[in-house]
């Protein structure tokens, strides 16, 4: 089970990756273009812990992308293997 202080710790690597691809020599110009429009809009580390911090209290049938929303009984360390009816299948990350 993929908890979301988890996937934030992904996107805030692949962030670093990201920026690093910025200054490399042996990157070509055009990759090195797409990075700085992707990083135009990439989360920054702060931005990150406000997600986990706020995905929690959001509910989620307001959460449109299903890689914000907890992971069930995340928070409380429930059973993993049981879920409620109307919680999100997530697959398994």
């Amino acid at each position: 089970m993929t908890l979301p202080d988890e996937r934030a710790r992904a996107l805030r690597f692949s962030g670093e990756i990201l920026r690093e691809m910025q200054f490399r020599t042996d990157v070509p110009e055009d990759l090195k273009r797409r990075v700085r429009v992707t990083l135009r809009h990439y989360p920054e580390p702060v931005d990150l812990l406000r997600m986990i911090e706020t995905a929690y209290w959001i509910p989620r049938s307001c959460l449109d992308q299903h890689w914000l929303v907890p992971e069930p009984d995340a928070r409380i360390g429930g059973n993993s293997g049981s879920r409620k009816s109307g919680q999100a299948d997530l697959g398994s990350s």
